[in-house]
């Protein structure tokens, strides 16, 4: 499948980033959209995610085929502004609550895991019977002496097959797979309880050009 052009060149430049440096840039219009939600007028053009920073932090993440072990995260905020908080104040707050998202992505996968597991009892043997039921059914329609008759055991066959088939793979797929992606978010956002933050801000130098500024970063 093909995505937006657009997303694809700007994931594809963030995970080389994460690959390469260990690194994960963010801009964005001040340090407070970095944990909330902006409240600023939605018909402004602002820098940054229409969520908080720390959540398209995460989907980034979530994205990468494997996760460093290490993290920067730099945020880059635009001419003219800079941290309200210091920067080890800030980074604190981004790994408590990177580490409370992560606690709930995690449950959150777990229930879905524990779902699954608790229907297998139950899924199983449904899927089992129908299985056997359809074979049955198949059987007995090619020796039946009535076209009638050989048609709805065939009926009964398909529906026999396809109730053992959407029983057995929802059971296993709840079980063994939905709650992988959830939990991939969890390992996203443990990462970024452990990432070290890096304030940038860039200034102009002159009228043709910019300079970037280092703000600060947390030791």
């Amino acid at each position: 499948m093909r995505g937006p052009r657009r997303a694809i060149d700007s994931l594809d430049a963030d995970l080389a980033s994460i690959r390469q440096d260990q690194l994960l840039e963010l801009a964005l219009d001040d340090l407070e959209s970095l944990l909330q939600e902006s409240d600023s007028d939605p018909f402004t053009p602002r820098n940054g995610p229409y969520r908080t920073g720390l959540d398209d932090l995460a989907l980034t993440l979530s994205a990468a085929e494997r996760l460093p072990d290490e993290l920067t995260v730099r945020v880059l905020l635009p001419p003219g502004t800079a941290a309200t908080v210091p920067i080890v104040q800030a980074q604190a707050a981004l790994r408590r609550h990177a580490s409370d998202a992560a606690s709930a992505a995690w449950r959150d996968a777990m229930a879905v895991r524990s779902m699954g597991r608790r229907q297998l009892p139950i899924g199983a043997p449904i899927a089992v019977v129908s299985a056997i039921i359809a074979y049955g059914a198949a059987y007995l329609a090619t020796v039946a002496d009535s076209t009638t008759v050989a048609g709805l055991l065939v009926v009964v066959a398909m529906i026999s097959i396809t109730v053992a088939w959407v029983i057995s793979w929802m059971v296993i797929e709840a079980a063994v797979l939905d709650w992988r992606q959830t939990g991939r978010k969890a390992d996203a956002y443990d990462l970024l309880a452990r990432a070290t933050l890096d304030v940038v801000v860039e200034e102009p130098n002159h009228p043709s050009g910019s300079s970037t500024v280092e703000s600060g970063r947390a030791p």
